[in-house]
């Protein structure tokens, strides 16, 4: 019988890697509730003080997003190299340099460079930089915690409406200036809590103990770096394409609701710029229950048959914001924010169980040069849409079918076999 030691029972309670879950989950409901869930509101401010059309401004999104996927593999032989915590840095301070650009620009190029620069900002200090540090620390439980970690997007989503309060109330210069400072007061020492591996501290991922890993039915690896693909090798791989475009066009679906939801029910149903953020904040709670839930579902089973259920709860929602009258309005919000909830954490966690962590930042940083086409498409899509035909039905019902027919990517997507060179290691081992 293995008697485990006293240090590393005092070491294992509370395990480190849930404060790297709490700091993701914050940072990620900062920028969700400054920018991601309350751009729809920034666009009618902007709008109605200068003139500029949808699509000009939504375009600005859309390539900020652009330029995020260009340098995401750099970013992540950034994070490979010099941690999660360096990375964030940098991106907090582009971050908040730019909000405080953003309450100063007077030109529409001003605009798409602020706009720009908070998309690189909200990169480099967001999704790659923060997950790949939640899905350090975990192996058995990654779906779970990365979708704990996913639910601060949820409740920027609930605290939107106090920042769309502040546009109508205050202005959106004003609100972008104080936005600025406020991010970087609270991201810099957030991202102190981040750090590199369990087994640089001497510690087994999940939290488990040695006693608790010998009585486990499979076994459990002492680093994350078991699987260890190079970039050449998982971009070899189809299934690393397959999972890509499937984020790629679940992303088309969750940035056009994201952009232009809010306008749709401003303009076209009549609702205040409040009123219409709280329906985003329905999605929210909605997306919450999904992320908590997706998590568990995640671990239990096939996350790539998970993932394209999901998509069908794109397109039905989709169709019901398109088609379907007011009394539609909110079980379709419902149901995007569940499929969107669910969705999320297992994108990483399919990434990370298939190609393993050694080299994970920069294999996500490739991956995202890809999906970035969906956040690129719908945000100009939908406003171009509308400056075309006043109405938001047909960008919704295409994106909508678009997102339903990609389900086919990941039911496509299967784990591949080792490379050689692991197996044979590990036959070693």
């Amino acid at each position: 019988m293995v008697t485990e030691p006293m240090h590393t029972r005092r070491l294992r309670r509370p395990f480190y890697g849930w404060w790297v879950v709490t700091a993701t989950a914050l940072m990620f409901g900062l920028q969700n509730a400054t920018w991601g869930a309350t751009f729809g509101a920034y666009l009618l401010e902007v709008q109605d003080e200068f003139g500029w059309s949808k699509a000009a401004i939504s375009g600005a999104f859309s390539v900020s997003f652009v330029l995020s996927g260009l340098i995401a593999p750099g970013q992540g032989w950034l994070i490979d190299r010099f941690g999660t915590r360096f990375v964030m840095r940098i991106g907090v301070l582009i971050l908040g340099g730019a909000f405080i650009m953003l309450s100063r620009i007077d030109t529409l190029w001003l605009f798409w460079t602020a706009v720009v620069l908070i998309g690189v900002g909200t990169n480099m200090a967001g999704f790659i930089t923060m997950n790949t540090a939640v899905a350090n620390w975990f192996v058995r439980k990654r779906a779970r915690a990365l979708g704990l970690a996913s639910t601060g997007l949820g409740i920027g989503g609930i605290i939107a409406p106090a920042v769309t309060w502040s546009l109508v109330m205050y202005g959106w210069r004003p609100t972008a200036l104080v936005t600025g400072i406020v991010v970087m007061l609270i991201a810099f020492p957030l991202s102190q809590l981040l750090r590199g591996q369990p087994s640089d501290y001497g510690l087994l991922p999940d939290g488990l103990s040695p006693t608790e890993t010998e009585a486990l039915p499979e076994p459990m690896p002492t680093t994350v770096t078991t699987i260890d693909f190079t970039v050449g090798e998982a971009m070899r791989d189809r299934n690393f394409w397959f999972v890509s475009a499937g984020h790629g066009m679940a992303l088309l679906s969750v940035f056009v609701v994201i952009v232009h939801l809010v306008p749709h029910l401003v303009e076209e149903r009549g609702w205040s710029e409040t009123s219409a953020q709280w329906m985003f904040g329905v999605v929210s709670v909605a997306s919450i229950l999904g992320q908590v839930g997706g998590g568990f579902l995640g671990d239990r089973f096939s996350k790539t048959n998970i993932s394209a259920a999901c998509m069908g709860g794109h397109f039905t929602a989709l169709m019901m914001l398109a088609f379907g009258g007011g009394p539609l309005i909110v079980p379709a919000a419902i149901i995007h924010g569940l499929a969107w909830g669910v969705r999320g954490p297992l994108m990483m966690a399919i990434r990370a169980d298939f190609y393993g962590m050694r080299n994970f930042g920069t294999i996500m940083g490739y991956s995202t040069m890809i999906i970035m086409i969906g956040p690129l498409i719908g945000p100009w899509f939908g406003g171009a849409m509308n400056d075309r035909f006043g109405t938001y039905t047909e960008a919704f019902a295409i994106i909508g079918v678009a997102t339903g027919l990609s389900a086919a990517f990941f039911l496509l997507a299967r784990k591949p076999p080792l490379p050689q060179r692991t197996s044979a290691r590990l036959a070693q081992e």
